[in-house]
């Protein structure tokens, strides 16, 4: 069970937005999935770098990504290099390891926000809103 703060009780409806969420924990995907499904966004799932860049390539309509930084194969700094080649659309980079220097590697591979894990649900709306509402 999420507890949305009282901030973010008047959801968005974000239904006709998609999202690839790029995250190779399961736990972690369900914390999203549980935050966002009152939004009614549809949502795709990434379990590798890899992943990210097929589904990208396979799915024009998306929205936008929440890039986890360290996933097997290919991590989230590459997929981003990579998906801003061929489109540019909105990457948020999530991670846990909120070391030095991480936030500026990620801004240099293009991502456009940076997120720490655990994630805060009311900064992750408040990016979200910044992003999917100025879109048509």
């Amino acid at each position: 069970l999420i507890f949305l703060p009282q901030s973010i009780k008047n959801m968005n409806d974000w239904s006709n937005k998609k999202i690839l969420v790029a995250e190779d924990e399961d736990m972690n995907y369900m914390l999203l999935f549980e935050a966002l499904k009152r939004t009614k966004v549809n949502m795709l799932r990434a379990y590798t770098g890899q992943d990210v860049i097929e589904i990208f390539k396979n799915t024009p309509d998306i929205d936008l990504i929440l890039m986890d930084i360290k996933m097997p194969i290919t991590n989230g700094y590459e997929a981003t290099k990579i998906i801003k080649k061929i489109r540019n659309v909105p990457v948020i980079a999530q991670t846990a390891y909120a070391m030095v220097g991480e936030k500026k590697e990620s801004e240099l591979a293009g991502c456009d926000a940076y997120i720490t894990k655990p994630i805060k649900i009311s900064e992750l709306f408040e990016l979200l809103e910044g992003f999917l509402n100025k879109q048509k």
